[in-house]
């Protein structure tokens, strides 16, 4: 089962940042995997996602590791329930940036936008990287990747935000991620929950889209300013 913890600060979260960053390892004596970590432009959260067997194995992990950062504040927990990847194109834009979009709906209308999102027809200059619904945070969760701001706009404005039911819709570009375990067990585990029908063989796909080693250097050429990284 997918968790994202989010980490809030006292006042500085570039301190929870460092400590997930230098702290947080693969470690197979936990009950939990921790997979990665991203920071979003205008979240005021660094975001953990957890792989864990059963939900009380998340509490380790709270009470435990993060205590050890006393500039936490508070944290959280949001599990994804049935999360839906997606290949990413080999094939795409020289400039591609990664995005969150929060979506908030009536839950009379939850499966409808969660079925759009899953069955869109995405163009050339954007694709899905996941879908979920995330309860307990926002309504319905998604990263993508886009070529501009503007085109991310646009998708909302025309695909999300004029689904019945929506009543708010909000997207963060992501500026700063940290891989914790192996790039090939990250793939693994997200085949798993590939969407079902999806054309793209493995071959196709860009497996280290993502998971660039320089981070700093890639943000940089594809659109970051220095102060956001």
């Amino acid at each position: 089962m997918l968790m994202i913890v989010r980490l809030y600060p006292k006042t500085d979260l570039s301190r929870v940042w460092n400590y997930i960053e230098n702290e947080i390892k693969e470690d197979p004596t936990k009950p939990y995997t921790a997979l990665y970590a991203s920071q979003s432009e205008g979240m005021m959260n660094v975001g953990i996602i957890l792989d864990v067997n059963k939900l009380n194995d998340i509490a380790s992990f709270l009470t435990e590791d993060i205590v050890k950062c006393d500039e936490i504040h508070h944290t959280k927990t949001v599990p994804l329930l049935k999360p839906v990847f997606f290949r990413i194109p080999k094939r795409k834009p020289e400039i591609i940036q990664r995005y969150l979009i929060r979506i908030f709906a009536h839950p009379l209308y939850y499966k409808k936008v969660y079925n759009h999102l899953i069955k869109y027809k995405y163009p050339f200059n954007l694709f899905p990287i996941y879908v979920s619904y995330s309860l307990g945070g926002e309504d319905i969760i998604m990263n993508l990747a886009a070529d501009s701001k503007e085109t991310v706009k646009k998708f909302l404005r025309e695909q999300i935000r004029t689904l019945d039911g929506v009543d708010q819709s909000n997207y963060y570009q992501v500026f700063r991620a940290k891989r914790f375990t192996p790039l090939k067990k990250l793939v693994n585990e997200q085949e798993k929950l590939l969407l079902k029908g999806d054309k793209k063989s493995i071959e196709d796909a860009d497996l280290e889209f993502d998971w660039v080693e320089d981070f700093e250097k890639y943000a940089m050429i594809t659109g970051a300013f220095s102060r956001d990284i």
